[in-house]
C-alpha cells in the first residue's frame, strides 16, 4: 500500500497541460455536443459578420437611393439575420451549458469513487472540510469554465 499524502494545492506550470488532458476525458464522451456547440459558434459569428453587411446594403440601397422597395426588403433581411443569431446564440449556449453540467456531474462521481476507495489513514492526514471543498467548490469552478467561461 502506498502512504497517502496531504492534498497539494500548488500547481507548476507544466502540470497545468496535464490537468487539462485529464478534464478532456471527462470531456471526450460528448464530443458529439461539442462539435454541435462549436457549429452553432461559427455559425453564429457567420450571422453577426453578415447582420453587418446587411446595415451596409440598408443604408446604400435604401435610405440613400430612396427606395422604398429596397429599404423594406433588406430591414426584412436583416430581422430574419437577428433571429438567426438568435437562434444560433441560444443553441451554443445551451449545449455548453449542458455540456458543463455533465462534466461536473461525471467529475463528482468520480472523486467521489475515488474518495471511497481511499485508505482510512488519508481522511486522518486530511482536514475533512478541504475535502468536502474539492469535491464541491473546485467542481463547481470547472463547471462555470466550461459551461460559461468555455463558449
Amino acid at each position: 500500500m502506498s502512504v497517502p499524502t496531504p492534498l497539494n494545492t500548488e500547481q507548476k506550470p507544466a502540470r497545468s497541460f496535464s490537468v487539462l488532458l485529464k478534464l478532456w476525458a471527462f470531456m471526450r464522451p460528448y464530443k458529439l455536443t461539442l462539435i454541435f456547440a462549436g457549429i452553432a459558434l461559427v455559425f453564429t459569428a457567420g450571422v453577426t459578420l453578415s447582420i453587418g453587411q446587411g446595415v451596409r446594403v440598408l443604408v446604400d440601397d435604401g435610405l440613400v437611393a430612396s427606395s422604398p422597395q429596397a429599404l423594406t426588403r433588406t430591414a426584412q433581411v436583416v430581422l430574419l439575420l437577428s433571429l438567426f443569431m438568435a437562434l444560433g446564440t441560444y443553441a451554443r449556449f445551451y449545449l455548453v451549458s449542458w455540456l458543463g453540467e455533465r462534466v461536473t456531474a461525471d467529475l463528482r462521481s468520480a472523486v467521489f469513487s475515488h474518495l471511497v476507495g481511499m485508505h482510512p489513514s488519508y481522511f486522518e492526514l486530511n482536514k475533512s472540510g478541504e475535502i468536502m471543498s474539492r469535491l464541491t467548490t473546485d467542481t463547481s469552478l470547472l463547471q462555470n469554465i466550461i459551461g460559461s467561461s468555455f463558449s
